[in-house]
């Protein structure tokens, strides 16, 4: 048996590598929904609790849609391989906040600001993302938000407790196909 172990290990690697992402519930989507809600509700008293309630519910939602879409595996770094290799068609982080940005946007949020964000941006490692941040706060101050690390499960945490550095996408930067939303 020892000696069928390694080959064991190997056949199953791909196969738990590889594997597709659940979607969430409805009901798992509306719980997470309202944590996030509540979360952007705590970033500042000004916040107002439909707008934070509104884009949080839209940011889970849309998240869980592109996972269904886009059958996203269980580890992000085997998703961008074949993405990158060509098997699979989405699935890099900054597709993830590509396709979730305009529909956050589309809620004209007036109490919460958004921000694209890059994580150690030009390096083999970058990282892309969603910041909200109370309007007219510090972007340190706001949400990261995040589908690509659990393929379509939205994940976020504070800016600054986060594990990536994140710093604001210079405007010079945004995605041609976000400038319109961003840009007068």
């Amino acid at each position: 048996m020892p000696r069928l172990l390694p080959s064991i290990v190997y056949c199953l690697f791909p196969l738990l590598t590889i594997s597709c992402v659940s979607p969430e519930s409805p009901a798992e989507r509306q719980s997470r929904a309202a944590r996030l809600a509540a979360e952007l509700k705590a970033l500042s008293p000004t916040v107002s609790a439909k707008e934070a309630d509104s884009l949080a519910s839209a940011a889970v939602e849309r998240a869980a849609q592109l996972n269904r879409e886009w059958g996203p595996t269980i580890n992000p770094w085997a998703n961008n391989f074949l993405v990158n290799t060509g098997l699979r068609e989405q699935g890099l982080c900054h597709q993830w906040r590509e396709a979730l940005f305009p529909a956050l946007h589309a809620l004209h949020p007036r109490t919460l600001d958004l921000h694209l964000a890059a994580a150690r941006r030009a390096t083999v490692r970058e990282h892309n993302g969603i910041v909200v941040t109370a309007h007219g706060q510090p972007f340190e101050t706001g949400i990261i938000l995040d589908a690509w690390r659990s393929g379509g499960i939205l994940k976020w945490s504070l800016v600054k407790t986060d594990h990536y550095p994140w710093k604001p996408l210079p405007r010079d930067l945004t995605p041609v196909e976000l400038r319109p939303l961003l840009m007068p």
